[in-house]
């Protein structure tokens, strides 16, 4: 809505105390409004009403003994169009009520402070404003609703009549001027049926609102009504539109008519004069009446009188010609000319045009595509809180097959929420102001924007549905948390992870060295599983960053589930845990640490839900892309066989509104004090990256059951297009070899040394550490090693290996060198220079490209870091191996 300005309004005061209107006459003046002067009685207010043109008067109810505030207010009002606010001290209840006869703009009570008044003059300003904008309506509405057989009618805020088309005339009874500014309640006075009839025996989906209309003559006439509210371009609600339509006895409710059966657009012309029309006095269908007859209001303000000349314009006059003219018999109608026909409740689109269609303009010629989604529940609520007027949405919505009106509307509603957002209903009526909240209904998982109108009778409220905006809003903070975490993860992982480098592989180191020392092997031991989980831990937070890029192993997945099995079994002797795997071993191509995070998070998550023991079931099979839509039915399955992994447990369950938030970040319902509530992130992460889904299902009481389905994996050669090489070499970039046993250590030599085998290593690292422990443990396993710590050195060292015949049988690079030339870089550089180089990446970024991806970049398989000594011989030997440089 607009700005308020703070002189908006003229003021008149008319008050017999000479120091209070002087002091009242302050106080505008300092808050900014323009006081176009003071009287004492009703009589100079009526002589100063001829000079000063005030648009507000501010009137105390007792001038004087012989005069009367209320019967100024009645003559302000009626005579001359000025709105008056009641300034009184008085409290009796008849002299109150008959102020209200005379429908004043407020009341303020004395003694009233500055902040009261200023609210009491805003409210106003905001009423005023709303009904400019209305008036800017309503020759819209006139134009596209006056050859209509329904009956129109158009209201302000404070239902009060404005508008009447010669339908409405004719079935209420009342004229067009008799009915203005009258309360709508008095010219369509509505008596709701019994729960019963006023269903009609529909589903709540097609329930139309069928109520008994009172006439002007006293007739009892059965109607359909519905209403919509009168928007303007920022979606504030100016006024409403009501439509009536009669229903015959035996009707059935109009969305079960066809158009043809019940038109409901304007394009049914009335009949002509010399047509039989059947309709005799009694008939409650009678034509409208002729155009001569038909009632015009008169024109309420210079605004309004502007905005009905638009009638001269020559594009809008042919827009009314096309509505007004009916089609010949013989002539078809062109797409663009004859409206759609559209069954009851729906409200013929040119009145909802006219009555909310985009921007300010009345009925553009661009009016008929302009057309808004019906829908939006409204509600009438009086001062005690009960419901009075309900439109069909909102009975569909908020009480479908019960009475809605005439109850209480807390009643309808959660008591927590009725609790929580009772003020925000009832402000309007606290202060005279419109107020816009967004509302959460829980019995119905529903959000509304809600905004509320001070009506002279209670509070309007218009609902509209933003539950789709929330959900999508929550889900963006949700995925902003995961990025702060991928974030955070990415900042601290790769200097983590080089530590944890350093310490896991000199314990190792320090384990092989001390093999006869048992009380120092349990100590190593001990700090070795330490920084397992440390590992552990980081490479869970890693999952976050960019998504988590699954470094890709064929893995044989029943190795992994019995390995975790074991672990538990050992933690938790009370709870009995059963594996179930397929007749043949699952081989799936996926990420092993990834996937045994996964398991071993949801394992976790089971045997917390059964503090007192229970049963604990792992599945794992190979199941077809078809099955994978009996498991989840929205999933777009790959096409290629998936891997299903289960984890059932008979553990507590969880209510169906913390199964609605398990897969949030920080979301935990474990007591522990070491329960993160990441676990379950996790998990949903690493089934995204590998291109599945995990899902949840739980009753309370009886147990959960989780399901992972991923692909299978293809391999990297047929996900790259890369064939065998020549000569017979079939293998491919690792981490796909095509090799019996992938975790194979070099042949030992008596004492438990590894052979020697005489291969020249070039190593790329930056971190002093690392590179030490990388040199002592290849060179303990017999190869020849050279140290570099920046990319340009490597390339120095490799080309000048090169040319002297002593080139290097294996390059071993670190993704990211700080303050110099890294792996990639160095990896293409070499690449121009020997196409034969053979190279495995290292990082402690997982989520790197070249670590997903490695062929790519050129290299030959991966080394994530943190590693052990036995990890990085093992890495070393398969490289070699595979490419027939040792046997």
């Amino acid at each position: 809505m607009d700005e308020l300005p703070a002189n908006r309004l003229r003021l008149m005061i008319v008050e017999n105390d000479r120091v209070t209107a002087r002091d009242l006459e302050a106080t505008l003046r300092r808050r900014g409004f323009v006081v176009s002067g003071i009287a004492y009685s009703a009589a100079q207010a009526l002589d100063l009403l001829e000079e000063e043109k005030p648009d507000l008067a501010l009137l105390d109810i007792r001038l004087d003994h012989d005069e009367d505030g209320i019967d100024l207010a009645r003559t302000l009002r009626e005579e001359h169009g000025i709105p008056s606010i009641f300034l009184t001290g008085y409290s009796e209840e008849a002299i109150l009520e008959r102020a209200r006869g005379v429908r004043p703009a407020a009341f303020l009570r004395k003694p009233f402070g500055d902040a009261e008044l200023a609210a009491c003059l805003e409210a106003v300003v905001e009423r005023r404003i709303a009904g400019e904008r209305l008036s800017l309506r309503l020759p819209g509405l006139e134009a596209v609703s006056q050859q209509l057989p329904q009956a129109v009618i158009g209201s302000d805020l404070d239902g009060n009549v404005v508008y009447l088309n010669p339908s409405a005339a004719t079935l209420t009874g009342w004229t067009l001027p008799e009915a203005l500014n009258r309360p709508l309640g008095e010219i369509i006075p509505l008596e709701e049926l019994g729960e019963e009839a006023s269903l009609s025996g529909e589903t709540p989906e097609k329930t139309t609102r069928r109520v008994h209309l009172r006439t002007r003559s006293g007739l009892r006439q059965l109607v359909e009504e519905r209403s919509v509210p009168i928007r303007v371009s920022d979606g504030e609600a100016v006024g409403l539109v009501s439509v009536l339509v009669p229903v015959r006895p035996g009707t059935a409710p109009a969305s079960a008519v066809s158009p043809t059966e019940f038109p409901a657009m304007p394009s049914v012309a009335p009949a002509a004069a010399d047509e039989p029309t059947g309709a005799g006095p009694d008939d409650p269908f009678p034509p409208p009446p002729p155009a001569a007859h038909r009632p015009h209001p008169a024109a309420r303000s210079e605004a309004l009188r502007k905005i009905a000349s638009l009638a001269t314009d020559p594009a809008f006059r042919e827009l009314l010609a096309k509505k007004k003219s009916p089609p010949a018999a013989t002539d078809t109608p062109a797409p663009d000319v004859a409206p759609e026909p559209a069954p009851l409740p729906s409200l013929p689109r040119e009145i909802v045009s006219a009555a909310g269609g985009v921007g300010e303009s009345v009925l553009p010629p661009t009016a008929l595509a302009q057309i808004e989604e019906l829908g939006d529940p409204l509600l009438k609520i009086d001062e005690d809180g009960v419901i009075r007027y309900a439109n069909t949405e909102a009975i569909q919505v908020f009480a479908p097959g019960k009475r809605l009106v005439d109850t209480a509307f807390r009643h309808h509603f959660a008591l927590d929420d009725s609790d929580r957002y009772e003020d925000h209903f009832h402000r309007p009526l606290a202060d005279g102001r419109r107020h816009r909240f967004d509302f959460h209904d829980s019995n119905r998982g529903m959000w509304f924007e809600v905004r509320a109108y001070p009506t002279s009778c209670g509070v309007l409220l218009l609902f509209t549905d933003i539950t789709a905006t929330r959900l999508e809003a929550a889900e963006q903070v949700r995925q902003q948390r995961l990025e702060g975490l991928g974030l955070l993860a990415r900042g601290f992982a790769h200097d983590f992870n080089n530590y944890l480098t350093t310490l896991t592989g000199n314990i190792s180191l320090a384990r092989e060295r001390n093999e006869n020392d048992p009380e120092m092997q349990e100590m190593l031991e001990e700090a070795q599983t330490a920084a397992s989980r440390a590992t552990g831990l980081v490479q869970q937070l890693m999952t976050f960053a960019r998504g988590g890029r699954p470094i890709r192993e064929r893995t044989r997945v029943s190795d992994l589930i019995r390995r975790i099995l074991t672990e538990h079994r050992i933690q938790h002797p009370e709870i009995r845990y059963q594996f179930q795997g397929s007749a043949s071993e699952v081989i799936a191509n996926v990420d092993p640490a990834q996937i045994g995070r996964l398991i071993e998070n949801l394992i976790a998550n089971s045997a917390a839900a059964m503090p007192d023991g229970g049963v604990l079931i792992v599945r794992s099979s190979r199941i077809a892309p078809e099955e994978v839509l009996k498991v989840r039915h929205s999933h777009t399955p790959a096409d290629e066989d998936h891997l299903l992994i289960e984890v059932i447990d008979t553990g507590h369950g969880m209510s169906d509104q913390d199964l609605e938030r398990v897969f949030e970040p920080y979301f935990t319902t474990r007591k522990a004090n070491n329960a993160t509530g990441i676990g379950l992130t996790v998990c949903e992460s690493i089934a995204k990256a590998h291109g599945g889904f995990i899902q949840l299902q739980s009753k309370e009481g009886k147990g959960t059951i989780a399901t992972f389905c991923a692909p299978m994996g293809r391999r990297q050669d047929e996900l790259e297009g890369v064939g065998p090489s020549e000569g017979g070499d079939s293998s491919p970039a690792y981490p796909n070899f095509d090799i019996p046993n992938l975790t194979a250590t070099p042949p030992a030599k008596e004492g438990g040394e590894p052979l020697l085998v005489g291969t020249r290593i070039l190593i790329l690292e930056d971190d002093a550490p690392i590179r030490r422990l990388m040199a002592a443990t290849l060179r303990r396993a017999g190869h020849e090693v050279v140290e570099t710590k920046e990319g340009r050195e490597t390339v120095a060292v490799y080309t000048d290996a090169l040319e002297k015949g002593e080139r290097f049988h294996l390059l071993i690079c670190d993704l990211t060198i700080e303050n110099g030339v890294g792996g990639v870089e160095t990896m293409r550089r070499l690449l121009q220079i020997d196409p034969q180089v053979l190279a495995i990446v290292s990082s402690g970024y997982s989520d790197a490209p070249a670590m997903s991806s490695p062929a790519a970049f050129g290299f030959k398989g991966v080394l994530p870091k943190p590693y052990a000594p036995t990890e990085l011989r093992a890495a070393v030997h398969r490289i070699l191996t595979a490419h027939h440089i040792i046997s």
